[in-house]
């Protein structure tokens, strides 16, 4: 008898620990893909299109460029890199959009990165978290379009999407599907001058080489 109980208590173990594992597992999922959910949102109460943008946004308005709005939450060590891969294609396309992001804090780590790569786009606090209930974003990093007069007019409904495919999404919300295709489906200028520094790069590693190989013949 002392035996089958301990046999049920065995088991019974094995179970618990089976399920911590797989609830560890689903967490590391999210954050692998940079998407936490916010318990107290919910999906059926997203803001519609042509809601106005929040107050404490308005003054990012451009009245030439769409405004993309990123909301982060809370900036930690594991998503702070997430977060400079969206300031930097904001920075790269900024011609064609303003970016602003909204997080929980400016922590000394998002003040490090901000002072190294010398960020441009603007970071918003939302300490009471207030800008991401107006928006309902019941999942984290999550992008908004608005329109140069600040309505609503593109959101993401997807964990995961790439930040060119939202920033082109608001730009074909607001200036049309035939503008986004001439300046998307071309190389932009971004990309040819890092693809001239790379030629000038090994231009120069070939130079070198040829250098070093002269001054050693000479010996």
């Amino acid at each position: 008898m002392f035996r089958r109980i301990m046999a049920w208590n065995i088991v019974w173990l094995i179970v618990v620990g089976v399920n911590g594992l797989l609830l560890l597992f689903l967490l590391n999922s999210l954050r692998a893909s940079r998407a936490f959910v916010q318990p107290a949102l919910d999906a059926r109460k997203d803001p519609a299109l042509g809601t106005e943008l929040p107050d404490a946004l308005r003054p990012f308005l451009d009245i030439q460029k769409p405004l993309l709005v990123v909301t982060f939450g809370q900036c930690s060590e594991c998503t702070i890199s997430k977060l400079n891969s969206w300031i930097v294609m904001l920075e790269r396309w900024a011609e064609e959009i303003k970016g602003v992001v909204v997080v929980t804090e400016i922590t000394e780590a998002v003040k490090d990165w901000q002072k190294e790569y010398r960020w441009q786009v603007p970071l918003v606090t939302d300490g009471k978290g207030e800008i991401i209930r107006k928006l309902n974003a019941y999942f984290l990093p999550r992008a908004y379009g608005f329109s140069p007069d600040g309505k609503l007019v593109w959101k993401q409904d997807r964990f995961v999407v790439s930040q060119l495919e939202a920033i082109r999404c608001v730009v074909e919300e607001v200036k049309g599907k035939e503008y986004a295709k001439q300046v998307f489906d071309r190389k932009p200028a971004w990309a040819e001058e890092l693809e001239k520094g790379r030629r000038d790069a090994r231009t120069k590693g070939h130079k070198d080489e040829g250098t070093q190989g002269s001054r050693t013949k000479g010996r």
